[in-house]
């Protein structure tokens, strides 16, 4: 083992950072499931009392006789009975802050700060691994987050969409899609970030941010909220989210490996991701609260069925597409 982890480090270094991965998406897991519920009951309750603990003292009271109009709108901001209540003030903070780390992570990059010598430093360690029995696994992996792949799966989350009779969901997942890609494309043309030099599957685009990263998030992300949505049951809607974001970072991680991205393109595209991703569940749930949606149907075997089959074709497609398209470009 110890000859093993000598001989090649950074093999070694990879499977810690996936295994690390694993066991923490595990906990985090095992945790919600067990007690998450709970947890957020308490939250609840404590924010109740302690909203009416302030509501009492002298201070807020004649802040509210002075300021009726805003006091009220304050209040609104945090009721839970509407989306424009608490919902919709969460999802400003979230798109909000996302937006600061993304400028924040571009400021780095422009500025050549340390997060660039941090790029090179992983970069270099990764090309390491070219000709290592691994290489095929990450390009099937990445092959998850390309184009056509993509495409069909959007193509089949559509088709499902309208067997079920639920097409307003077709806005909710073009937006987070189409959204995050030209919001991409657009990063892309603005920055003309250059490529990793030891990139092994030859790319036409700029580097940053990571288009494969930002779909694998606005994409399966969706997919994942509409899973949650459409199910009852706690423990699958939190084992299947922590699956999604397994995949996603697998994605992510597989353009570091093939050295297609650096890590700050990686981190952008999951941030363009996320934001896209948040405009979308908002923009759905507030279509749900207009009756646009309805998340409680029957889902019938057939339907089933359906996403099962869909499930394959996507998995077979991607072999396809890595053994016909993505392999040759290996040389």
């Amino acid at each position: 083992m110890i000859a093993f982890i000598e001989n090649h480090p950074q093999l070694f270094s990879l499977g810690t950072v996936i295994f690390f991965i694993m066991i923490l998406l595990w906990l985090i897991q095992h945790f919600t499931i067990r007690y998450g519920k709970n947890v957020l009951m308490y939250l609840l309750r404590y924010a109740e009392r302690l909203w009416q603990y302030l509501c009492r003292q002298s201070l807020l009271i004649r802040f509210r006789a002075k300021h009726p109009a805003f006091f009220g709108f304050l209040e609104k901001r945090f009721r839970r009975q509407y989306f424009h209540g608490l919902t919709l003030t969460l999802s400003m903070f979230v798109v909000g802050y996302i937006l600061a780390l993304f400028a924040g992570l571009v400021e780095d990059v422009v500025t050549a700060d340390s997060i660039v010598t941090t790029d090179l430093f992983v970069s270099q360690h990764m090309s390491v691994l070219h000709e290592t029995n691994i290489v095929p696994a990450f390009i099937f992996i990445t092959s998850l987050g390309s184009t056509p792949i993509t495409c069909l799966i959007v193509l089949l989350t559509a088709i499902i969409c309208a067997v079920v009779r639920q097409p307003y969901l077709l806005i909710g997942l073009l937006l987070s899609t189409i959204g995050s890609t030209t919001f991409t494309f657009l990063s892309k043309v603005v920055f003309q970030r250059a490529r990793p030099i030891d990139i092994l599957l030859s790319e036409q685009t700029y580097s940053f941010p990571s288009g494969h990263a930002t779909i694998s998030i606005a994409l399966y992300g969706f997919i994942a909220y509409l899973v949650v949505r459409f199910s009852n049951h706690f423990a699958h809607q939190v084992r299947f989210l922590s699956l999604t974001i397994f995949l996603c970072l697998l994605i992510g991680l597989s353009r570091i490996v093939l050295n297609e991205h650096y890590l700050s393109d990686v981190m952008g595209g999951f941030l363009v991701g996320a934001l896209w991703l948040t405009i979308a569940i908002s923009v759905m749930e507030w279509l749900t609260t207009r009756g646009k949606i309805d998340w409680h149907i029957a889902w019938s075997a057939p339907q089933r069925y359906m996403m099962l089959l869909s499930i394959g074709v996507v998995l077979i497609a991607t072999c396809i597409y890595a053994i016909f398209y993505q392999f040759p470009l290996l040389g």
